[in-house]
This record gives structure tokens, sequence and C-alpha cells, in this order.
């Protein structure tokens, strides 16, 4: 107990990390995503623009349709001239407008200076909707005396979800725009292309969050513009390129500071992982596993073995004790003559009747479905199926884990409680401390190439190294105390000497009388059937029918065409299981920027209904 702080220490500091790891404001979650975002827009040489905006969105639900703003403040103004819709990958089809509400409908509406567009069509679950929608802009370009300048929010913030996979691309009516210049204004994550060759400057963003902005700002010749008519008769070159450099300059020193601090971060968590290394290395040395002398293994064990079927079952296979033993139990009570068990017909249905011949049964399950189940000191299987079906209290379930729980503690004893406690610290600190080396590995990629392949070779030897002590350590640590080590050499004997029955004569190994000894263990190891078959070849029926009289009629009965196995467990695991309880600064390619140049554009946005 007093060691136990550790490892929990270990559990909550992960539990941390994956706390930071997710740690961002949350909104509610829509059932949709739009994936992939992509926009295009052409500029026109009398300043105005042609908008298409395509959009791929991806129900999780039920909807009736998309809706989408394009705001319209600051420039001369604009309009809705069309919509194409592909529904699940197929053709794109012209949306019509109309007030029906039927599929691939809309309706649009000039209001305050916004376009709003609600677009009908019925999506479920599973469903894929690609939308594009067409704006002709008009006043988007302003031409000074020194430069022609668009400053827009392409990407509004009244977006209901993130954006995936974004794509924004501004196309000149000009090519061999020497004098382009292009900032963005959003995501520090997002990348601008300026290509002045073609005339043109393409943003891309992996993803652009519900709520944020993406703001272009471009200046170019107003020879490119030259019918423009939205004109200022002032210079403005100077100005918003002094404007972009404090901007570019802001979200650098933004960048360099988020780089040092994952850097930091990161050195601090692989700080905490060598000490925790360390601190588990140290409290190993410090309680090394008791040693026990091994008896010679036994492949073939042929002596009874001298504890019960359930605890054998439970000790060769170091668990609780299964179905198979409580069926070995109750046959174990058959043989000491607690109980009779017999083949009977239940209308059409073959069963197993079980009656009561003492005052109290010793197997505690067994005793309960006597309590509660029998009619006149009898039950039958069916019986048993039938309560456990109807039992909404999940009292066999409780009958059976409290009978486990006395298995559990008669196995004590054969245990060594400290080896068990260490081989499990041992596991919970090996993965535990995995983990965070698979953690550091996965930010270490996300550094630069030299501290990922460093962490990546490290971690992984580390590792490597982790996991051969482990399983070695575990070959070495014995569960069980010397008294266990030899009851468990004997009993996994017994269980190989069941298994290879088919090799000897049983009618060799000793008389029927002692068979009825073993048959109940057989029954605990899911074998009984298999001896039983064994025993009718070796012996023969008449020897069976004169001296086998206590399990003859469940095993041998000409009435009874089912195994003792498939009847017997398959009704008490049924029985179990259906009982329940209630419970850049040039203006070249580059980053985008942080801030804002004060574009117009800023309340477009859209989502689903």
């Amino acid at each position: 107990m007093k060691h136990r702080g550790m490892l929990l220490g270990l559990l909550s500091l992960l539990t941390i990390i994956a706390a930071i790891a997710v740690s961002r404001p949350v909104a509610a979650a829509a059932d949709y995503t739009i994936d992939p975002y992509q926009m295009h827009i052409a500029v026109l040489k009398n300043g105005d623009a042609d908008v298409t905006q395509a959009m791929t969105y991806r129900f999780d639900d039920d909807y009736h349709g998309v809706y989408n703003n394009q705001d319209l403040r600051g420039i001369k103004g604009g309009k809705l001239t069309g919509i194409t819709t592909a529904f699940n990958g197929g053709k794109l089809t012209a949306a019509r407008q109309s007030t029906a509400h039927t599929d691939n409908t809309y309706q649009v509406s000039y209001a305050g200076q916004n376009a709003k567009v609600k677009l009908y069509h019925r999506a479920s679950d599973g469903d894929k909707l690609k939308v594009t929608y067409h704006y002709h802009l008009q006043g988007v370009i302003t031409n000074y005396r020194d430069t022609a300048e668009l400053n827009w929010r392409v990407i509004g913030s009244n977006w209901d979800v993130d954006l995936e996979n974004v794509k924004v691309v501004i196309q000149l009516p000009a090519t061999q725009v020497k004098q382009l210049q292009a900032w963005t204004h959003g995501s520090l994550d997002g990348y601008t292309k300026v290509d002045k060759a073609q005339g043109r400057v393409t943003m891309t963003l992996a993803e652009n969050p519900s709520g944020t902005f993406v703001e272009s700002h471009l200046l170019f010749p107003t020879s490119v513009t030259a019918a423009n008519t939205n004109i200022k008769d002032e210079k403005r070159k100077a100005a918003v390129q002094k404007q972009e450099a404090n901007l570019a300059e802001q979200a650098n020193a933004k960048r360099k500071q988020k780089k040092q601090q994952a850097y930091g971060g990161f050195l601090a968590f692989i700080a905490v992982i060598v000490a925790l290394g360390l601190g588990f290395w140290w409290w190993l040395w410090r309680h090394p596993a008791n040693r026990y002398p091994h008896p010679i293994p036994a492949n073939h064990f042929f002596d009874v073995p001298s504890v019960s079927p359930a605890l054998a079952e439970s000790l060769v296979d170091f668990k609780s004790p299964n179905t198979d033993a409580l069926s070995g139990e109750i046959l174990m009570a058959v043989s000491n003559h607690e109980i009779t068990m017999v083949p009977v017909k239940d209308g059409r249905r073959e069963t197993l009747k079980l009656t009561k011949l003492v005052p109290t049964v010793s197997n505690y399950f067994l005793q309960k479905c006597f309590m509660k189940i029998a009619k006149a000191d009898s039950f039958t299987l069916l019986d048993l199926k039938k309560y456990g079906k109807h039992d909404k209290k999940g009292r066999l379930s409780k009958w059976f884990r409290t009978w486990q729980e006395q298995v559990d503690e008669l196995a004590e004893p054969y245990q060594d409680a400290a080896n068990v406690k260490l081989r499990q610290r041992t596991m919970l600190g090996t993965v535990g401390l995995t983990a965070l080396i698979s953690i550091a590995i996965g930010v270490g990629w996300t550094l630069n190439r030299t501290i990922s392949l460093a962490t990546t070779i490290i971690g992984l030897l580390a590792v490597l190294v982790l996991w051969i002590y482990t399983v070695r350590l575990y070959q070495h640590t014995d569960r069980n105390n010397e008294a266990g080590l030899i009851q468990v050499n004997e009993v996994g004997g017994f269980r190989r000497m069941l298994k290879d029955i088919g090799h000897f004569n049983t009618a060799e190994v000793g008389d029927l009388i002692l068979w009825e000894q073993i048959l109940p263990y057989a029954a605990a190891f899911g074998l009984a059937q298999k001896v039983a078959n064994k025993l009718a070849v070796d012996f023969g029926t008449a020897a069976l029918n004169d001296n086998f009289v206590v399990f003859y009629p469940i095993f041998y009965s000409n009435d009874f065409s089912g195994s003792i196995g498939d009847s017997l467990n398959d009704s008490i695991s049924s029985a179990i299981q259906t009982s329940t309880s209630a419970s850049s600064s040039s203006g070249g390619s580059g980053g985008f920027s942080g801030g804002s140049s004060g574009g117009f554009g800023g309340g477009s946005g859209g989502g689903a209904f």
C-alpha cells in the first residue's frame, strides 16, 4: 500500500498530459463537418470579383439543408448568381430559387448588407453534400495613386464548425505582376504562396477553427485593374507595407515564443520521464522478488489433488474459478452424497434434476439455488435458466461472485502476495513509461528532424530495454510460494494426464472408485465427457453400470442425449450471464500573420440546419 503512491502519481501525470494535449475551448459539437473548403476569387479589371465558394458537408445526423451568409459591408454591393450541388458523389445539379422548401431549392435575401442564402436538401447520417455558391461582388478593389489594394476577410468568423483542408485562390486579371505583394492574417499555421508570374495568390490551411477569420491583403499595380472606378486620390502603399511589417514582426515573435515554449515543455517532459524511470528502477531495486525452490516438473500426475476441484482450477490458471470449476464442485457434491443428479424430461426437453440429501450442502452457490429456486429440495437446470432470465436483481451473479471470492481466499495461502504485487506494479510502471515515451516520440516529430530522430532512436531503445527487463522479471518472479508451486506442479500434471487420457488405459491407472473421485476434477478442467467416454471404452458398459453407480445415470443414460459439459456447465453459464443487476513581412510567400488589416467581409459564415 505505501508504494502505491508512485504508481498513482504516474497515472495522474498521464491524465494531466492527456488533458493538456486536448485542452482548447470546445463548442457544442455539430453533427456534421465541412471538408474540404475551397474558394476561388477571380478579380476583374473593373475591380469587381467573381467568387466561387465550394464546400463539402459530411453529415452524422438528419438535416434539412444548409445556409451561407456573404457579408457585403465595405464594398459596393453584390449578389448570388447561382448554386450547384452534388449529393453523395453524384453529378453537379443546379439548384433553383423557390419557396417550396423541397430538395435543391433555395431562398436568398439581402438585408443589412448581407446576402443570406438558405439551401434546402435533406441529408442523413453518412450522406455527403457538395455545395458551390457563385457570387458577383462589386468594388472589392480600391485604386490609389501608387497602388491597388484588396483587403478582404475571405473567410468570415461566423462559421458554425471548423473548416477542414482550406484552400483560397485569388486570381488577378493579369500575369507577370512583378509588384504583387500579399499578406494573410489568421491562424499562424497557414501558408501563403505568391505567384507573380501567374498573378495569383494561394492560401492553404489544414484547419480553420469555427469563429476564426482568414483575411487577405494584396497590393499590386493599378494597371492590373485599370477599369476600376473605385479610386481614392491618395497614396497608400507605404502605410500598408509598414502596417504589414509590424503585423509580420508580431506574428514571427509569437512563432518564436511558441517554439521556445514547445522546446522548453518538451525538455521538461523528457526530464519527467527520466526522473520517473530512475524512480521506477530505484523502487524495483529496493523490492527484489522472493525466490523459492521449484519442484521437478511433473508431466503426468496420477494422484487425486489434495484440494477441491475449483481450487485446483483456480491455482493452475491463476484466476478466479469459472463455471467449469463450479460444475466440478457440483459433481463433487454428487460424489459426496450431498445431492443427487439424474436425467429427467421436462415436457419434451431433456435436463438434469438436482435433489438435496443433506440439510446444508457445502457449496455456497448450490446451497443458495436450493434455498431460492428449489421446490421440495429439488430443481432442474431448466429451472435454473428460467430463474436467470427473470433475475433482474442479479442474485445469481452475486451468488457466483461470492463463491468465487470464497475460493480466492482459499487460494491465498498458496500465493506470494508480495510477488504478485511486484509483477502488477512492474507491468503498470512499464506500460505507463511506454505511454510517456510514445508521447515524447510523437511530440519530437512536431519539432525538427534532428530532435525527432534522436527521440525516436533513444525512445525505442529505452522501450525495448524496459520490456526485456519486465519479461525477464515476470519469468523469474513466482506468483506462488513454495507450497503453491508444489500444488500447481501436481495439479498441472494431473490436468495434462486427463488431457492425454486417450494415450493410456484408464483401467490400469485405477479402479472405478478412484475415477469417481477424479471425474469432478475433469469437469472443473472442462474434460468430464472426454474422460467418461474413455472410461466406457476401457471398463465396458457392464462394469460401469455395476460399479460407477453415482455418475452412470448422468453420463451413460440411454434417455439422455446431452453431455455433462453441454448440459451442466452451459446451463450455469447461461443462467449467470442472463442474470443482471440494475445499474512574411515583405508580402511574398510565407506563413500567415496574426491580427487584422481591417478587411471587409468579416461577418461571412454558414452552417447547416
